[in-house]
């Protein structure tokens, strides 16, 4: 086989400039829930919450919610939570009317994914403004 027929049945390694999104992401990669939560003014020199009050920072940090990296820090509390989310669901006893099959057990999964997002943007645990805060220096 040469490099022309492999090229054209599309098993190349290399991915065309076209197939490119914005910011380097290839069309059809899936999001993380978390761009452009935060947008306002306020959001730019916001002061931390949760754990990271308690923490070692000075105290009259800001953290800058609109920036990339807290972005970047979200996803990961958000995967600390959805960690600790799937851990706990592990101890829930499992009704006969679910079902255990490959579907439920995917519905289920996604369920939770969102239940992460969801927690990570609502409930304050602080994690993101840590994170952000020690990669911020």
């Amino acid at each position: 086989m040469n490099f022309e027929l492999i090229k054209s049945l599309g098993t190349s390694a290399a991915v065309n400039p076209a197939q490119l999104a914005r910011e380097g992401r290839l069309n059809g990669d899936v999001g993380s829930g978390f761009e452009g939560t935060f947008s306002s003014l306020v959001d730019k020199a916001a002061k931390p919450q949760g754990a990271a009050l308690g923490g070692s920072f000075p105290q009259d940090r800001t953290i800058d919610k609109t920036s990339k990296l807290y972005e970047k820090s979200m996803e990961l509390e958000s995967f600390f939570v959805k960690q600790m989310l799937s851990q706990m669901r592990k101890t829930v006893n499992k009704s006969a009317l679910g079902g255990e099959g490959f579907a439920s057990q995917m519905y289920e999964d996604m369920l939770y994914d969102e239940y992460a997002t969801a927690m990570t943007k609502n409930a304050g645990f602080g994690l993101a403004d840590q994170i952000y805060l020690s990669l911020s220096v």
